[in-house]
């Protein structure tokens, strides 16, 4: 079985419909948990404009990328409506997911639009280039947002948000086993390719979702979830994870203001 078959066999909405919700909404959720599952919620909300962005790029048109691209795309937006749903059960006001992911997407900010713009030409001037990077960023932005969802598993007391967060999560490392085996394969022996990824990540690499959040409302999160020196395990982590070849880079966060 091929490797985009593998995930395909596999592939599913996020279950949620048989959680406890009763237990959810008498446990409820603390501050620290509504702010993480709202941006959560936010950023999961935008994969469908991601998911845009990329196909409408003439290199997208591999049949095997363009599947696993909707494969992701569907995975992703539910897990944003299963996070709102969380939020709704334990009393939280918030718009439905789509809803607010147009919101969101109108509001975004002028970054958003150039990294469209950039991306773009890349994808022109030098495709291969380009969907090598695509892989190696999306492999970056996958490994760190599982590590958050596992640490909320673990830090919170409420067991109904702990399980959602294990089942996205499970979600989310097997996006990152693609995208990381895709860069992997696209990247070897290719030194201009390695060069060039390997410097866009230095220089402009940031938490899922910089642009249509603030640098310091993602530098807030990642503080929020891996206090004092865990953050610094956490990037360890990430960057032991990404050091294929030549392409490992040492990733540094936004401050927070």
């Amino acid at each position: 079985m091929s490797d985009i078959a593998q995930h395909i066999a596999v592939s599913h909405k996020v279950q949620f419909e048989d959680l406890d919700w009763e237990k959810a909404r008498r446990i409820g959720l603390t501050q620290h948990e509504i702010e993480s599952l709202t941006y959560f919620a936010d950023i999961e909300s935008q994969t469908v404009y991601y998911f845009l962005e990329v196909a409408k790029l003439q290199v997208s048109r591999d049949p095997e990328l363009l599947t696993f691209l909707t494969m992701w795309n569907y995975e992703e937006y539910f897990h944003s409506h299963a996070l709102t749903r969380l939020l709704t059960e334990c009393g939280v006001p918030v718009e439905s997911a789509t809803a607010r992911s147009t919101k969101i997407r109108a509001g975004a900010r002028l970054k958003a639009r150039l990294e469209d713009i950039v991306q773009t030409l890349i994808a022109k001037v030098m495709p291969r280039t380009f969907v090598a990077l695509w892989m190696f960023w999306g492999s970056l932005q996958e490994c760190l947002t599982t590590q958050a969802y596992e640490e909320l598993a673990h830090q919170t007391s409420n067991p109904v948000l702990a399980e959602l967060c294990r089942r996205i999560a499970k979600q989310e490392r097997r996006h990152f086993a693609y995208y990381y085996g895709q860069a992997k394969n696209r990247l070897e022996g290719q030194s201009w390719a390695q060069r060039f990824t390997r410097w866009i990540a230095k220089k402009f690499y940031a938490p899922v979702g910089g642009g249509v959040k603030t640098d310091a409302e993602g530098a807030r999160l990642v503080a929020q979830l891996f206090p004092g020196d865990r953050i610094f395990e956490v990037m360890s982590y990430i960057e032991k994870r990404m050091a294929a070849r030549a392409t490992s880079v040492p990733l540094r966060l936004p401050e927070a203001a």
